[in-house]
């Protein structure tokens, strides 16, 4: 080995060994922890018919629950805060964040913002957990919307419950909303992510408005299980699955669904199993990816057709048990229940693939 090379790797081992040494003094002389724990309390003077709630927040995870037991307070919200990692060490809450703002009393909406300031301890990827946990009322109507940043959201709505609007909305995160039984949605129902997954649980709901859910990259999960559903559906993905799942639904009134996907497959499962009360369109559409029916009925006064279309792949009928669908054509293919023509009340459903199958797995009785 030449000397002028061995004097260049000597340099460069002393400078990594050096940088080493002062990333470690950084470390051992910076790092420390912050816990910042407090809790807001919204007791109105004048109360509302409908509480209007807004939480904006730049980065946490949003919990929104209901009480268990009866309070003198319409909301609480608790903040809970710990960050460590390099450059924390004797820091304080304005380091990170700008003063909270609180507005209960002097604006007809009760606000909770969390502002971050864009300070190097984002750079770093310190450690940090922040919720923001929302306690409501079941005795109480609330509009909600929450926005968060970066950072998950979820709701959970317990029996007997009546809510107006709801709006649940992040950049980077998981948004969830799952009820128990008997819960009546008066308004609008909207959960959005950018960057990550969408979930939609419910059991017995009243929904009188539309429902919205949609996501830029992610997963869409949606689960309707005894529901009724008064306005109008749409779920929405650019890259990613979508999971529809529909047990025994109820429609007040001629009712329009709508699912689609860019870059990813969706899954449909549908039994139905009582009256369907009113007549249900549906429209399923991906670019690239697959669409799988799953279809159940045991009704004569339900019946069901799909019309299923794709540039490249291929439209299968699989008959599950006695089967009772007859196919037309081959692209675009038709499956229509036997009953259809002599049934109250019908499903229309049209399915559509650039790149992809479409497979449709049904019985009617």
């Amino acid at each position: 080995m030449k000397k002028s090379t061995r004097i260049i790797l000597i340099v460069v081992a002393a400078c990594i060994i050096t940088g080493g040494t002062a990333f470690g003094v950084l470390i051992v002389t910076t790092w420390g922890e912050f816990n910042y724990e407090n809790t807001y309390y919204y007791r109105p003077s004048a109360p509302s018919p409908i509480e209007q709630i807004n939480i904006d927040c730049d980065i946490g995870v949003v919990l929104i629950n209901y009480n268990r037991t009866p309070t003198d307070y319409y909301a609480k919200m608790d903040l809970d805060i710990n960050i460590a990692g390099i450059l924390v060490k004797g820091a304080s809450f304005s380091d990170f964040f700008n003063p909270i703002l609180w507005n209960n009393n002097s604006s007809p909406v009760t606000t909770f913002t969390l502002d971050a300031k864009a300070t190097t301890w984002f750079i770093f990827g310190i450690f940090q957990h922040i919720y923001i946990n929302l306690t409501l009322r079941t005795d109480i109507i609330y509009d909600i919307n929450c926005y968060t940043a970066t950072g998950d959201i979820f709701m959970e709505v317990p029996d007997n419950t009546m809510i107006n609007n709801t709006n649940l909305i992040t950049s980077t995160g998981l948004v969830s909303l799952a009820t128990a039984k008997n819960i009546t949605f008066q308004g609008n129902v909207g959960l959005s992510s950018s960057t990550g997954d969408v979930a939609i649980i419910a059991r017995q709901v009243d929904f009188n408005m539309d429902v919205f859910a949609t996501t830029a990259t992610g997963e869409l999960t949606l689960n309707f299980s005894n529901c009724i559903i008064r306005e109008d559906f749409v779920g929405t993905v650019s890259t990613g699955d979508i999971f529809f799942s529909s047990y025994n639904m109820k429609y007040s009134t001629d009712y329009q669904w709508y699912l689609q996907t860019s870059t990813g497959d969706i899954f449909t499962t549908i039994l139905q199993y009582s009256e369907t009360v009113a007549n249900v369109t549906g429209t399923m559409i991906t670019s690239t990816g697959s669409i799988n029916i799953y279809y159940k009925d045991t009704l004569s006064s339900v019946g069901s057709i799909f019309t299923g279309s794709t540039s490249t792949g291929s439209i299968t009928y699989i008959p599950i048990g006695t089967g009772g669908f007859s196919e037309i054509g081959i692209n675009p293919k038709t499956v229509v229940s036997n009953d259809y023509s002599s049934a109250i009340n019908k499903y229309e459903f049209s399915l559509a693939t650039s790149t992809g199958n479409i497979i449709i797995s049904a019985e009617s009785l």
